[in-house]
């Protein structure tokens, strides 16, 4: 088996998945897989590759590879324009069909939700558009009810 140092940066859900996949904690120890608790400064690159991790204390550490957490932003600009409500979090707040507080807007996807992946946002576009569709043709019928001079539709 292939031998490579790795460097796992981060102490959130992501970073801990990462430094499970060779095993829980003592595993790692018990194989002679040490484990550094240090502040990061800095990636050092060499031939577009990681090649030194350097320490907040100034050690250089040379790994292979590095595991740095992303860092999700939603690109939600337009939809805080128009005024839609933000979790404490900062996502677009939306219903369960993607609904926000501002009628007439929905949202969808990695704007509300930063695990939204591909097919994921999918579904929830799916969701959004079924919504959508429902609120536009119940629109129609109190128009339509309105035009006829009948009682409308609460």
């Amino acid at each position: 088996m292939s031998e490579y140092d790795v460097v796992i940066i981060g102490g959130g859900a992501a970073e801990l998945s990462a430094a499970l996949v060779p095993g829980q904690r003592g595993g790692l120890t018990a194989r002679a897989i040490g484990i550094v608790e240090a502040g990061v400064n800095r990636i050092l690159v060499k031939d577009g590759h990681p090649a030194d991790v350097e320490l907040d204390d100034g050690r250089l550490v040379h790994r292979d590879a590095v595991f740095v957490p992303p860092r999700f932003v939603p690109n939600d600009g337009v939809l805080v324009a128009f005024g839609c409500d933000v979790t404490g979090d900062g996502w677009v707040a939306t219903g369960r069909d993607g609904r926000t507080s501002v009628p007439g807007v929905w949202a969808a996807g990695n704007v509300a939700d930063p695990r939204a992946q591909v097919i994921t946002a999918a579904g929830q576009g799916s969701a959004a558009a079924i919504a959508i569709n429902a609120d536009l043709v119940e629109e129609d019928i109190r128009d339509a009810i309105s035009a006829s001079g009948r009682a409308t539709v609460p």
